[in-house]
């Protein structure tokens, strides 16, 4: 009798699926994971809003940005807002749009300044 007969296919066969279920877990396990760590950053964000709403200001120590600065994060939303704008509709009403979006950058630009925070040089030399 050889090794091949000797092996039950069933058994092989219940195997492959159980190899794929596996498979499957684990991708379930990490895409759990991946939500979990965006629900939590959107608790961050309200938080860090709520901060604002309740006191005006933006709060260091509750940010957790990816630059570690709030300053540089505002910044760079509005000119990347800017960007997208400028490259997605070149039309009269896309024109406002961009028109709008410069003036909302240039409006934060100001709220920093006028709250005795710095506009990073990269960002304020144009505003």
């Amino acid at each position: 009798m050889s090794t091949a007969e000797q092996v039950d296919g069933t058994a092989v066969v219940t195997t492959y699926f159980e190899d794929r279920i596996a498979a499957a877990q684990t991708e379930v396990e990490e895409a759990l994971a991946v939500l979990a760590a965006a629900e939590a950053k959107v608790v961050q964000r309200l938080a860090e809003r709520d901060a604002f709403v309740r006191d005006g200001l933006l709060h260091p120590a509750a940010y957790n940005g990816d630059i570690g600065q709030p300053e540089w994060e505002l910044c760079q939303w509005a000119q990347t807002r800017i960007g997208r704008a400028a490259f997605k509709d070149m039309t009269r009403a896309g024109d406002a749009a961009y028109a709008r979006l410069v003036a909302e950058e240039k409006a934060a630009h100001r709220w920093l300044r006028e709250h005795g925070r710095t506009v990073p040089a990269p960002f304020g030399e144009k505003a």
